[in-house]
């Protein structure tokens, strides 16, 4: 349990979209369907970058 808070995944699925980061999932599907986060497509399973997302989010806090 402490390790959750310490560390971020890699790539993360959609589903934890209000764990990680506190907002809601239909707001990260705006995101997804303006193509400012990409997913990684394995078969049937969706997943996108952690690294992408924290970098949209400092940038929408720096404006």
């Amino acid at each position: 349990m402490e390790n959750e808070n310490k560390f971020w995944p890699i790539t993360f699925r959609r589903r934890d979209i209000p764990r990680l980061f506190g907002f809601n999932v239909r707001s990260f599907d705006t995101l997804v369907n303006q193509g400012k986060i990409k997913p990684i497509v394995m078969g049937s399973l969706k997943l996108y970058r952690t690294d992408e997302m924290l970098a949209y989010l400092s940038r929408k806090q720096v404006k």
